[in-house]
């Protein structure tokens, strides 16, 4: 391919300072909940309640994933010189749109590990500074923790948030982070929705503690909040202005029901500096480094999106992911989900051999709910249940619970008859 050309014919420049005009698309029109659930390819002879690890695609998402594969199927090099700035434009603006994000602030991944890795092990940190986590961090987020402090030198340490899940509260939480930070904290890395017990973190609020200790710090010696958003992504109404962190790492493939091997780092402009690219991107700083354009700045999309050729028909198809989303309306899925999920956790209090350990106020939750059942092994009660057609799911930590997941592909039908089978299972 002859990469001179590439850039006459794409105007891959124009991705160095701005993303705009996106493709245009037609809204599906979806009015009510049972065309929503219509929507997707579902076998609705199970209860699907683990949506959140891999997800099902609605008509909008498959469409755009075929369009773009027969297009590289059928003539993979022009296909490709003539859609992958348009695409990626299109991409970044529906992302920006969902997050309320501005221009040049998100890389693309393909998954929350991905962008946990290239977040994390390109800190800038020195030896003897400190990165403050959680004991409640998924396995992604503690081995890119270690693998930065290896290279920089830098320290991991990790505190408890709270103790009992079900019992922890808003005010507990930020008393415990403020009394966590030392003089030595640079990162404060944390996670959204923890996939173990299900509590969700405030972190509007933690942004509020971590931002009074910052005023009273050198510019040079910040605390950067970092937070791992994947199970509040897709669910939560938040605009990342509002929630107040440095950096935001979600997948897009789980609660966004979005395209298989596909994620975001969203990072606020005055942070962009803290982290160093890992893998060369395939940007404008490419065609810098062929001394075909002038050096210049790079935005956090142009410094940190991998290179590489990717699964291009997954990638450009995120942008209907994210309209499927603001066509519906944040707001609504969050309530639904909220809705659905409530309604699942007080059915499981009332059963008095159940323990359930998610919170049961959406002020502390989100779509994931983690329970015990008295006497049986998290793996037995997730077996039982997919035998019963209802598609559980157990936490992949060192301390296992069960779990169930409604989203807005679920009825309030579906999530009485998982009441009612955790009822019968003893």
């Amino acid at each position: 391919m002859n990469r001179r050309n590439f850039i006459a014919k794409t105007g891959a420049s124009a991705l160095l300072a701005t993303v705009s005009n996106p493709l245009s698309a037609t809204p599906t029109k979806l009015d009510d909940w049972a065309s929503v659930r219509a929507d997707f390819k579902l076998d609705t002879s199970k209860i699907q309640m683990s949506q959140f690890l891999l997800a099902s695609h609605p008509s909008s998402v498959r469409s755009a994933i075929e369009k773009y594969r027969k297009g590289l199927d059928d003539n993979p090099v022009e296909y490709y010189e003539s859609n992958f700035v348009p695409n990626t434009r299109a991409v970044l603006k529906a992302a920006e749109t969902y997050l309320g994000a501005q221009p040049g602030e998100i890389a693309l991944t393909d998954s929350t590990t991905m962008g946990l890795s290239l977040l994390y092990t390109g800190l800038k940190l020195k030896a003897g500074e400190e990165i403050l986590s959680t004991t409640h961090c998924h396995y992604s987020t503690e081995k890119s923790l270690e693998f930065a402090a290896e290279r920089t030198g830098a320290t991991v340490r990790r505190i408890n948030l709270y103790e009992e899940a079900n019992q922890t509260t808003v005010a507990d939480i930020l008393s415990r982070l403020k009394e966590g930070i030392q003089a030595k904290t640079r990162i404060v890395a944390v996670t959204f929705v923890h996939s173990n017990a299900g509590v969700k973190l405030p972190i509007k609020e933690m942004s509020t503690v971590i931002k009074e200790v910052n005023q009273n710090r050198a510019a040079s010696n910040r605390i950067y909040f970092c937070v791992d958003g994947v199970h509040g992504f897709g669910v939560e109404d938040i605009n990342v202005e509002d929630l107040g962190c440095d950096f935001l790492v979600a997948g897009t493939h789980k609660w966004l029901f979005g395209p298989r091997g596909t994620g975001i780092i969203w990072a606020k402009e005055d942070a962009w500096d803290m982290v160093q690219p890992t893998i060369p991107p395939f940007s404008v700083a490419y065609y810098m480094w062929m001394n075909v354009m002038p050096e210049a700045p790079l935005n956090f999309y142009s410094k940190i999106t991998p290179g590489g050729f990717h699964s291009f028909e997954h990638r450009w198809a995120l942008k209907d992911a994210f309209e499927f989303h603001q066509n519906l309306g944040k707001a609504k899925i969050q309530n639904r989900t909220h809705q659905l999920s409530t309604m699942l956790k007080e059915g499981m209090q009332s059963i008095k051999h159940i323990k359930l350990h998610t919170p049961i106020s959406p002020t502390l939750s989100s779509g994931i709910n983690s329970f015990e059942i008295e006497g049986m092994k998290p793996k037995e009660v997730v077996d039982k249940l997919h035998k019963m057609n209802i598609i559980g799911s157990t936490t992949p930590y060192r301390t296992v619970y069960a779990r169930l997941t409604p989203c807005i592909i679920n009825t309030e039908e579906e999530v009485m008859q998982c009441i009612k089978a955790l009822e019968q299972i003893m």
